[in-house]
């Protein structure tokens, strides 16, 4: 038809469908754009959480750092000399006193004998048992009157002999000879000139003989021996490919004892050098190191003072007796000795020692006494209580930020607006700072004594929301009292309690609870002398279980740290609570234990985030279901549509055939 549009959809009718469905399924999705709406405030308060957890966890971190033993007091030390360092701890005494060091502790040395074979005279150099491997090339020899030579040196074909009769050739004036060391083995290669003095080597050589015999760097004019043996046992090789003096020591796997410790070794497998690893490793006290100078290896007793050091090669083992080590005459090792204060001359088996709560480390002999000055840590105390106040301050401002409600104007609301919980922690943190610390025994019990509070008396409304540190009031309490300062911030002690109205054998709890974590042991009794423990601990961790036996009448002390269970007289199945709680705590403990509950593994804000997890889901699948409605609905509809399209083509196909028929009839 001439007057019909062109559209996507109604081809025979004027009802353009697709877009009537388009609007139809705007109107349809209003829940799912309600539900976008939810989900992005519910994603904003999340993330909300999300940010306010990194707050509670740097608070927690500040608090838990207030809690160490010596957060506040801490002292610093200053050594005036040399031969001394010192440190204090926390109930070292303040002041000064001078120490006079007149012997350093030393431990037992062993020598061994030399170890290596000679160099091997006959063998090509490249096979030979020279500590450093010849290489081929060629080096230089100059004397003053007889001129300059350059020898050939050929790995593969020389032998040490074999250039020594080159040198001795070279018509320069200068004889070679393999001379005895101090061992008295030929392993010394000896230069004598005629000529005067003697130069050996130049840049442009390319063989490193003259470094491999140790002649390079050795002094003289018109005579130069090498500096060390030549040969000298390689300490990377196999044990039984190494060249010991007199052989390898015996095959296969054997072993020796230093101390008591079996130290094994595999001549086939291990080299000098995995031995002296396995030593050094080993709980055998001793170490051990290769001497190349002297070619031996030496023990040293770990432990300073006149202990032995125990030693025997076992079974058919002889790696003691080979080194040397075996008969060795030790030199046994000795005390400190030094006095404080020119006092009596004092003894110690070790180079650390302690004088008033200040560890010294001697390091040296002194010529003179050397001053040790002890003080009061008052800079670091400082800096980790204004650590405190800058976290709590920085966490009761965002959680202010994220609940603050700005009345009508929405648009200035915080995400987390109307937060009851929130506002309730910031309450809760707030009444915890000005309380007082429980039995503390100490002559401070709130925070506002060593200068932490929220301002002074009288302050101006509005002015008191921030905690401030009054430095003046602290140091002063500090310098009066450090142990209390230091107690009512990190005192706290744990107790354990057996909850009455249990079912199973126990009969009572005695001891002191020596765990560090409070929480709640659930105890099942299986009547057969079994106790399983499950610990859940305050701060939201994991659980922990253990199992420890008990008799009829008897008791179990490794089931609850530091207590003693006590069984009735008979034994039946059933159940028991113990609850670890503070007996003794100080501010912050409470504010640990608190934070510990709210930011912690299972803690208050990680459900909050798991039901945020939860609720965002469900607004997904309700999302889901209803787009797959929509979509059903508008799947139908557009069904129908067409089946209209198809019925009004059909009856435009017969209202064209009746026009026709109609004017046929016309024309006749």
């Amino acid at each position: 038809m001439a007057d019909s549009p062109i559209r996507l959809s109604g081809f025979f009718s004027n009802i353009d469908y697709e877009s009537i469905l388009s609007q139809l399924t705007q109107v349809r999705q209003a829940p799912i754009r309600s539900l976008d709406a939810q989900r992005v405030k519910m994603l904003a308060q999340k993330t909300a959480l999300t940010g306010l957890g990194g707050n509670f966890s740097g608070l927690l971190f500040r608090a838990k750092s207030l809690l160490d033993a010596a957060s506040t007091s801490g002292k610093s030390t200053s050594v005036d000399g040399t031969g001394v360092t010192a440190a204090a701890g926390p109930s070292a005494t303040t002041g000064s006193f001078k120490v006079a060091v007149s012997r350093l502790a030393t431990g037992t040395t062993a020598t061994g004998t030399v170890i290596s074979a000679a160099v091997n005279q006959t063998a090509m150099l490249g096979v030979s048992n020279f500590n450093i491997p010849v290489n081929s090339g060629t080096f230089t020899m100059k004397t003053a009157t007889g001129g300059s030579a350059t020898i050939t040196v050929d790995a593969a074909t020389q032998s040490l002999d074999g250039v020594v009769a080159a040198i001795n050739g070279s018509g320069i004036g200068i004889t070679a000879t393999i001379q005895n060391d101090a061992a008295g083995r030929p392993n010394i290669l000896q230069l004598d000139s005629t000529q005067g003095a003697m130069t050996l080597g130049s840049g442009g050589d390319t063989s490193n003989f003259l470094a491999a015999t140790n002649l390079i760097a050795s002094p003289g004019t018109t005579t130069r021996s090498s500096t060390l043996g030549i040969a000298r046992i390689n300490t990377s090789n196999k044990l039984a490919n190494s060249a010991f003096l007199g052989g390898p020591p015996n095959a296969g796997a054997q072993s020796f004892t230093l101390n008591g410790v079996t130290i094994n070794y595999d001549t086939a497998a291990d080299s000098l050098a995995d031995v002296i690893n396995r030593i050094n490793a080993s709980t055998a006290g001793v170490n051990a190191r290769y001497d190349s100078a002297s070619d031996t290896i030496k023990l040293t007793e770990s432990k300073t003072g006149s202990l032995a050091i125990t030693m025997a090669d076992n079974g058919g083992g002889n790696f003691l007796a080979k080194t040397g080590l075996l008969a060795a005459t030790q030199t046994l090792g000795s005390t400190a000795q030094y006095s404080v204060d020119g006092g009596a001359t004092q003894y110690a088996d070790s180079n650390t020692v302690t004088v008033n709560g200040t560890s010294l480390s001697f390091t040296a002999v002194t010529s003179t006494p050397v001053t040790v000055n002890v003080t009061q840590d008052t800079a670091t105390a400082l800096t980790n209580v204004k650590n405190f106040v800058a976290e709590y301050n920085g966490l009761m401002d965002a959680i202010t930020a994220a609940t603050k409600n700005n009345g009508a104007d929405t648009s200035q609301a915080g995400v987390l607006s109307g937060d009851s919980t929130l506002t309730a922690i910031a309450s809760s943190l707030r009444s915890i700072i000005t309380s007082q610390g429980s039995n503390l025994s100490s002559n401070f019990t709130t925070l506002s004594q060593i200068g932490l509070s929220f301002g002074p008396v009288g302050s101006a409304v509005g002015s008191t929301n921030k905690l401030v540190l009054d430095e003046t009031v602290f140091k002063k309490a500090l310098a009066s009292d450090p142990a209390s300062v230091q107690a009512v911030l990190s005192q706290v002690k744990l107790a354990g309690t057996l909850t009455a109205g249990g079912t199973g054998s126990i009969a009572g709890l005695t001891g002191t609870y020596s765990g560090n974590r409070a929480g709640t042991y659930a105890i099942a009794d299986d009547g057969l002398g079994t106790l399983t423990a499950t610990f859940t601990p305050i701060d939201g961790g994991p659980d922990v279980v253990t199992t420890g036996a008990i008799t009829a009448g008897g008791t179990n002390d490794t089931l609850i740290p530091g207590m003693v269970i006590q069984a009735g007289a008979t034994l039946q199945a059933g159940s028991h609570t113990i609850t670890v709680a503070a007996s003794t705590e100080s501010v912050i403990s409470r504010i640990k234990t608190f934070l510990d509950v709210q930011s912690g593994a299972g803690g208050v804000l990680t459900k909050r985030q798991a039901t945020y997890d939860t609720r965002l889901k469900d607004i997904d699948a309700r999302k889901q279901k209803i787009q797959e409605s929509i979509d059903n609905e508008m799947a139908a509809m557009r069904k129908k549509f067409i089946a209209m399209e198809q019925a009004s083509a059909r009856a435009s196909s017969v209202s064209d055939a009746l026009t026709a028929s109609l004017a046929k009839l016309n024309a006749s």
